[in-house]
């Protein structure tokens, strides 16, 4: 091959090699971009001359993305642990909010109910006393049924966000799948890597790993294949399967994910990103304060009854008619949502007990007033029972979901932290040094006037020999 050859090799191989620098320079702002290298080496075959062999020049062998297959994975996978303890914490906290509120939380309701009832034992005859007390068991009543709405609208929240967070899912796992297409053609058609297809397809399945923990196997031909869940298959090579949102059939109907045509729930199985984060604060909070509400409800329901009511109570309960005491509370399937006073005339406030009934008899309104302290049975679920004060019980209630929420912003920080470290040590490798790309810019720059210089030589040797003709 002739000086001039080689020389146009070396030139043809410096532009390609700036090119790609100018491309990695280019795109340092671009979410998702991985810097390029381009690989040189020398072209072959070179020229055997007698006893020994004269190079050919050079050649780009190919231009490689510099990407850590190992650090994009720990990337991926705190994402998605972040984003499920975020979304956690995000419903968490305000439910422990409004568990907690003065103007909406039971203990302040409770309080005011039992304050009531105290002003009556200082005097059971009086009518604005009683009228007071029939006012504050509807309010707590009505706090019952305000917060059980309110874990309502959480769950619908949840329903809404699941629905969105599917819509989002398949969106990508359809890109995912085109990319994957177009990449097997590219590569197929050029046999070198598509690096920025598949910076872009990275780039989507880092976002879909913020919905729900994804599991990534290469297909061999360039293609990824993508799996969710315990090997639901998303991608399969440029196929891809739509997750569905789907009614579990309850009361009010809550949204779980069905999978393929035959909409099978996979709720269960899925883990990670803010799916898991919802479902996760469905069954350890709304699930949880919902039946520990409901459980309250029936114990103070119960405990006031059969302290009110005549034929429950062993001493007694005689009203300011002088006739037997009934239910202060409806005892019909009691649940937070459905809990409500049924007496309406405050003269029939058990204040007397049956022993020495008398208008001015206060013992039986003051065991209903000791109920706020003393340890009673309180469902706080169905197994097993536990003795305790009111009090207590709401403390246990609003404690929990507290701890829960703090559980949470701890566990976001530190995934936070670990998503961090993780993209910091990834960028190193894989993100664009402006610095590095300036010195590469300098020595290409030399490289290629070198190569001018082996072109420039070749011409004057070219017509040096002319003029010796």
């Amino acid at each position: 091959m002739s000086l001039l050859n080689i020389g146009t090799t070396a030139l043809l191989t410096t532009q390609n090699a700036l090119a790609t620098v100018s491309h990695n320079i280019s795109n340092v702002n671009t979410d998702g971009y991985s810097r390029q290298r381009t690989e040189q080496s020398a072209l072959l075959p070179p020229n055997f001359q007698g006893g020994y062999f004269i190079g050919s020049g050079v050649t780009v062998s190919s231009i490689e993305r510099v990407y850590d297959t190992f650090l994009a994975e720990q990337v991926r996978t705190y994402t998605s642990q972040e984003a499920q303890f975020d979304t956690f914490y995000q419903f968490a906290s305000q439910i422990d909010e409004v568990l907690g509120s003065t103007a909406l939380g039971l203990d302040s309701g409770l309080t005011s109910f039992f304050a009531a009832a105290q002003e009556v034992t200082n005097d059971p005859t009086s009518i604005p006393a009683r009228q007071v007390l029939l006012a504050e068991a509807g309010l707590l009543a009505n706090r019952f049924n305000t917060l059980d709405g309110q874990l309502q609208k959480f769950d619908d929240q949840i329903n809404s966000q699941i629905s969105a967070s599917v819509n989002d899912i398949n969106t990508l796992s359809r890109g995912i799948a085109e990319l994957n297409r177009a990449i097997v053609e590219a590569q197929g058609a050029s046999n070198s890597p598509a690096n920025d297809l598949l910076d872009k397809r990275d780039n989507l399945i880092n976002q879909l790993s913020g919905y729900l923990s994804v599991d990534i196997v290469p297909a061999g031909n360039g293609a990824v294949n993508v799996f969710v869940g315990t090997g639901q298959a998303l991608v399969i090579g440029n196929a891809q399967i739509d997750l569905q949102t789907i009614s579990d059939g309850g009361s009010p109907p809550r949204l779980t994910i069905g999978y393929d045509a035959n909409q099978i729930d996979i709720s269960a199985q899925l883990t990670g990103g803010t799916i898991g984060g919802m479902f996760q604060v469905r069954t350890d909070i709304v699930d949880v304060s919902r039946t520990a509400l409901d459980g309250l409800a029936l114990s103070i329901v119960t405990a006031v009854n059969n302290i009110h009511n005549n034929a429950l109570n062993p001493a007694g309960a005689i009203d300011l008619n002088g006739n037997a005491g009934g239910d202060l509370f409806d005892p019909a399937a009691v649940t937070a949502a459905t809990i409500n006073v049924l007496i309406t005339d405050p003269r029939l406030i058990a204040a007397s007990s049956g022993t020495n009934p008398g208008v001015g008899n206060n013992e039986n309104i003051l065991a209903l007033a000791d109920l706020q302290t003393n340890s009673t049975t309180v469902i706080v679920s169905a197994i097993p029972l536990v003795t305790q004060s009111f009090s207590d019980a709401i403390g246990v209630l609003i404690a929990d979901v507290a701890t829960r929420t703090h559980q949470a912003d701890i566990g976001r920080q530190t995934q936070q932290g670990l998503r961090v470290q993780a993209e910091s040590r990834f960028d190193s490798v894989s993100g664009v040094n402006l610095d590095e790309e300036a010195a590469n810019l300098i020595r290409l720059q030399q490289a290629y006037q070198a190569a001018s210089q082996i072109i420039t030589t070749s011409n004057t040797i070219f017509n040096a020999l002319m003029n010796a003709i």
